[in-house]
């Protein structure tokens, strides 16, 4: 039976499990969708960082980032050459060609790549790099972020912040400038903290302390971003714990961990529920596509040793495609070994497609693209595109690209394939959370 390998772009027929040539687990399509494929390869190895000064201008320095040799492709009973059938889809080039500079960047990308420099003392700098004029210049010292959100649009040019506070807490800020000495804004702190509505709302999650057995106050806020008013959407006692929060088209939801297992519940409107059993929910889209993963592949096994006021599980494991009645959570790579995914990085094309890390098989951590969208015509399986290695961001551009940070590198994403970029000389390197805006942020939304 006909089948693909991710991994090493092996194709062929073979009754095992495992790739002929690298062993990883095979995808075996239906019989009207034979085009899927693997990506490329790894990146190269880490760089080391450059001095911090507060704007530059330079012609700045990438490669392109080749795949991996695939196997032998059988065309009308001919066999083409390793090299030819490569050459044919665009990989591995003979010459490297010339190098990339950031001005090669597609025209339609443009805008501003904001990443951000860890100073020490839990603050960073952040930077923003005009992609047009290939300028990178200094933007406002915040705490040091996990997370850097779009606010509303990437248009208005507001960044949503998360950070870490240490014992358990997160707090939410936002910033309307980049400039130098722009300070942020707080808009609330919790131990969970959740945007929403694409940026314009942050839930806030306060976990209490545990209290005769499994009993817990919890209280959940929604915030509205740069205007004022909060809703209350849960001032409540519980028997268990909140270990994810997030919104749908419908309404507010939790990730409730009880004594007889883990629900998603509806929260916050008339006839809530129980929206799917024995299931957390790893992150939803800005459309409402939820992924989900069985309890089973979380929930660590019953322990007398266990504090009751430990920060929530992380929800993490074999994910599934679900949206509120569509049917049952949908695989998202059917006939092949599953894909587990570690964290959401980042929202593409209105919420119809993400960057995830995630693993398959043996195979180590990943970056792969994930289709999000309704099922149609057209092939939904997850890509494979690199190896990471280190700390790893991405960001989506409104034209479908994305920049990534893996490897102490930044690379960016177009049709599937990793192109180096290097920074303007004397330009700080990125190593932190990323963000794309078309333009400097507007004084109002």
């Amino acid at each position: 039976m006909n089948a693909t390998c991710f991994r090493c772009d092996w194709v062929g027929e073979t009754g095992g499990a495992a790739c002929p040539s690298c062993g990883a687990p095979l995808y075996r399509p239906t019989a009207h969708d034979p085009r899927r494929r693997a990506a490329p390869s790894p990146p190269s190895a880490m760089e080391a960082g450059r001095p911090d000064h507060e704007e530059v201008a330079h012609p700045s320095v990438g490669r392109p980032v080749t795949t991996s040799p695939g196997a032998v492709l059988l065309i009308a009973g001919a066999v083409f050459s390793l090299i030819a059938f490569l050459l044919a889809r665009g990989g591995l080039d003979p010459d490297p060609g010339p190098v990339v500079s950031p001005s090669q960047v597609p025209q339609e990308t443009g805008g501003r790549l904001i990443y951000t420099v860890p100073v020490g003392g839990g603050m960073a700098r952040m930077w923003r790099w005009d992609l047009v004029t290939d300028r990178v210049a200094r933007g406002p010292l915040i705490r040091e972020p996990l997370a850097l959100v779009n606010v509303h649009s990437p248009t208005y040019g507001w960044l949503g912040i998360t950070s870490d506070l240490g014992g358990g807490e997160r707090e939410a800020s936002f910033l309307d400038s980049l400039d130098p000495d722009a300070a942020t804004e707080s808009i609330g702190r919790g131990d969970i903290v959740t945007w929403t509505r694409r940026g314009g709302t942050v839930l806030l999650v306060e976990r209490g302390a545990a209290s005769g057995g499994c009993k817990r106050f919890v209280d959940v806020k929604a915030v509205n971003v740069g205007r004022a008013g909060r809703d209350i959407v849960l001032q409540d006692t519980i028997c268990g714990d909140v270990l994810t929060a997030g919104r749908t088209s419908l309404g507010y939801f939790l990730t409730i961990l009880g004594k007889d297992g883990v629900d998603v519940v509806g929260v916050g409107y008339q006839d809530a529920g129980v929206l799917l059993e024995d299931h957390g929910v790893i992150d939803v889209s800005p459309g409402g596509q939820m992924l989900v993963t069985p309890g089973t592949e979380f929930l660590p096994e019953p322990s007398s040793d266990a504090g009751p006021d430990e920060a929530p599980l992380r929800v993490a494991g074999t994910a599934f495609r679900y949206r509120l009645f569509g049917g049952p959570p949908v695989d998202l790579l059917a006939d092949a070994a599953p894909l587990r995914i570690e964290r959401v990085l980042a929202y593409g094309d209105g919420g119809t497609r993400a960057l995830v890390i995630g693993s398959q098989g043996r195979d180590g951590a990943a970056l792969w693209e994930v289709p999000l969208g309704i099922a149609g015509s057209a092939p939904a399986i997850p890509r494979f595109i690199v190896g990471i290695h280190g700390f790893t961001a991405a960001a989506y551009a409104t034209d479908g690209t994305a920049f990534v940070i893996t490897d102490a590198r930044l690379w960016h994403l177009r049709d599937h394939r990793l192109t180096a970029l290097d920074v303007p000389e004397g330009a700080p390197r990125p190593a932190g959370p990323l963000a794309w805006i078309v333009q400097e942020p507007k004084t109002a939304l």
